[in-house]
């Protein structure tokens, strides 16, 4: 009996300790801080590997505080789902630093491998704003090694990067690949498959000697629907965003791409294609101060081999290069097997002054190809110097299938100077009435534009003089404009910018009575009425509110009958549907003060210390009125200037009461400080009192 029980007991523990080694992991995980549930990255991500992930998903709660990890942090092999995610993210308040030294050839800071639905956020957990909380530096040790502070590998399917700030050392001397970011199937060993919806939203991506971010597949391991979107990506060597291999249907939209430091190679904002690059979105991006090496080549958006059936539309390219570069390019568009590319609302810039032989261009179509559009584009250069010349556009034998509606302008027609609108083949064309006559170019530009188009700098927007607003022609299913402002249906503007004009608020310009604060008797019917003007011609509509209540009144006057007596507040308001105007009036209706009892009549002509004194909102000034008489009440400020007139009307015998809200004569709320307040009757100073304002 004994033996039995003891050989139970075993079995009992040994089938406990395994459903909890193996038990899936949901809910909600700790990591650092007080009593965690793993003190390190590397411990919870072990512990993912080991159990996967359950019902509901799990979320790992990082706690406020740096982490020094070991490099090769490899999620691989969980399968989440939309349902069951993982997600790491920083705790409730908290601000992350992960700090990862990368020491081998070929590794990474983390390794997200054959693993669905992972997502780092940088947002602590809880909050409602995409603010970027968590930190992750990845730091390489040798020169020559490719290292990456994320790398998203094979089968990694609905994976997300967000709201992060990711580092990868900036020296910019060395040679290896490094990177912040590294989406690849290649060398990336089993399965051998592709990766499917990811995302990076809402990152910074810091440093990189060569990469901010890498596409890398491989045919048959296509990189599919990945979303590249909002991102800052800054200060890399070499390339900005590269769309390198088999990448099918990828959305590159709304990120900026710039340097702070100079790279040692050329410089590349956004490239696209080497094997295979079709069906990708590259629009809304921002790219601005591309750095390259002195005698190097800056690039803002270069698309090249096998790149198809891509569309590039709503993008600002503002490029001002140093004078030694060699050549330099806003949109580069290469190779012969890149077909069928369309370019829509394009604006790109190219400023400064060469001092060496070479040419540059906001749009060079570098070999002959066929099917791509170009239309609604802005291209300017003002690029002078260095015996070479300068650009809008350089095209080869062949030029686009459709090319119209575009704005084309180097700002001179001198034939002499080193600036023309276009070159075609190895001929130069001065403005764009030459290029239009260049022969067997008709009809492509025909309603194209020169000249100034009067933008702002450096954001490439459009002012409200631009001969480009109105000037374009609609492009099925591009709806809105690099700030996603709504482009007009039917006469859209040229280039990126749409240009929305300011809406002006309507402005009240005369309102009766002028008094804002008077007493009135009971039953007594009084007008108010409001002139108002709007700058943009909008229709107006009129309400009117009587202590907050709307009276359903559509028109500039409103007469009421005060039957009751007490304070009563009416408010005017015009708008526009979006802005508005308003105007109050402050008025205390009392009693008719003619009474069968006279007694009840005041005997003197005062007034009264006004409560409360001090004040802040409003104060109260009680007078007495003992003849019939024009009274005035006025508020002065202590150099004797008028702020303000409360009262100024023939009153008869009774009791009154004013109130001042603290504005002047136009509405303005005054400052703090000593005030005065004076009663006139029959034009003669009665009485004044001291009144004060604190705000």
């Amino acid at each position: 009996m004994k033996k039995t029980k003891l050989f139970f007991i075993p079995i009992c523990c040994s089938m406990l300790l395994s459903s909890i080694s193996f038990a899936q992991l949901t809910g909600i995980k700790y990591i650092g801080g007080t009593s965690p549930d793993y003190t390190t990255l590397e411990a919870a991500i072990n512990d993912l590997n080991s159990q996967g992930v359950g019902e509901g998903g799990v979320t790992f709660l990082i706690r406020d505080g740096t982490y020094t990890e070991n490099y090769n942090l490899i999620i691989s092999g969980v399968t989440g789902t939309a349902e069951n995610t993982v997600v790491f993210q920083p705790d409730v308040g908290a601000t992350v630093e992960i700090n990862i030294t990368i020491t081998a050839n070929g590794n990474a800071g983390i390794r997200i491998h054959n693993s669905d639905y992972i997502s780092f956020n940088g947002t602590p957990y809880g909050s409602d704003n995409e603010i970027r909380n968590m930190r992750i530096n990845g730091w390489r040790v040798n020169d020559e090694d490719d290292i990456f502070t994320i790398w998203t590998s094979n089968g990694s399917d609905y994976c997300s990067l967000k709201n992060l700030i990711i580092f990868n050392e900036d020296n910019t001397d060395r040679t290896g690949y490094s990177m912040p970011v590294y989406f690849s199937t290649y060398g990336a060993g089993e399965p051998l498959v592709g990766m499917e919806s990811d995302t990076l939203y809402n990152c910074e991506l810091i440093g990189g000697s060569t990469f901010g971010v890498f596409m890398d597949g491989e045919p048959g391991q296509d990189l599919l629907d990945f979303q590249i979107i909002k991102n800052d990506v800054h200060d890399f060597n070499k390339y900005g965003i590269y769309i390198y291999t088999d990448v099918i249907n990828c959305n590159v939209e709304g990120n900026e791409v710039y340097q702070t430091i100079q790279g040692n190679t050329s410089v590349y904002g956004i490239r696209a294609g080497s094997q295979s690059c079709s069906g990708t979105k590259i629009h809304h991006n921002y790219i601005h101060d591309l750095w390259c090496s002195s005698t190097a080549k800056p690039y803002g958006i270069f698309i090249t081999q096998n790149s198809h059936h891509n569309l590039i539309y709503d993008n600002i390219i503002y490029l001002y290069p140093e004078s030694t570069v060699n050549k330099a390019y806003g949109i580069y568009r290469a190779d012969t097997d890149s077909t069928y590319n369309e370019f829509y609302y394009n604006t790109v810039y190219m400023g400064g002054v060469s001092t060496i032989a070479r040419s540059s261009y906001c749009f060079i179509t570098y070999a002959d190809h066929g099917g791509d559009i170009f239309k609604n584009n802005i291209l300017i250069n003002e690029r002078t110097g260095g015996g070479s010349n300068h650009y809008a556009i350089k095209m080869k034998t062949e030029t686009f299938d459709e090319s119209d509606f575009n704005f084309l302008t180097v700002n001179s027609d001198d034939p002499t100077d080193d600036r023309f609108v276009a070159q075609l083949g190895n001929t130069d064309y001065n403005t764009l009435e030459d290029l239009r006559n260049a022969p067997g170019y008709a009809p492509r530009d025909q309603n194209s534009l020169s000249g100034d188009p009067n933008l702002t700098f450096p954001d490439l927007h459009l002012d409200s003089t631009s001969i480009c607003i109105g000037a374009g022609i609609p492009i099925p299913g591009i709806l809105t404009d690099f700030d996603y402002d709504l482009r007009d249906p039917l006469y859209p503007d040229i280039g990126a910018d749409e240009f929305t004009p300011e809406n002006h608020a309507p402005e009240i310009i005369y309102f009766m009575p002028e008094e804002t604060a008077f007493a009135i008797g009971q039953n007594t019917e009084q007008l108010f009425s409001i002139t108002a003007t709007d700058a943009d011609d909008d229709s107006l509509i009129y309400l009117w509110y009587i202590n907050n209540v709307e009276q359903g009144e559509n028109t500039n006057e409103f007469i009421h009958t005060f039957s009751d007596i007490g304070e009563f507040v009416i408010k005017a308001l015009v708008s526009d549907g979006e802005l508005a105007d308003s105007t109050l009036w402050y008025v205390t209706v009392n009693p008719l003060g003619i009474t069968d009892d006279n007694t009840l009549l005041p005997k003197v002509t005062k007034i009264y210390q006004n409560m409360p004194n001090p004040f802040n909102q409003s104060t109260t000034i009680n007078y007495d009125i003992s003849k019939n008489a024009r009274v005035e009440i006025n508020i002065y400020d202590v150099k004797g200037r008028l702020v303000k007139s409360l009262v100024n009307q023939i009153k008869a015998p009774g009791i009154y009461s004013v109130v001042w809200n603290g504005r002047n004569k136009k509405g303005l709320i005054q400052p703090s400080g000593i005030y005065f307040y004076q009663l006139k009757v029959k034009e003669k100073i009665a009485e004044t009192k001291r009144i004060v304002l604190l705000k």
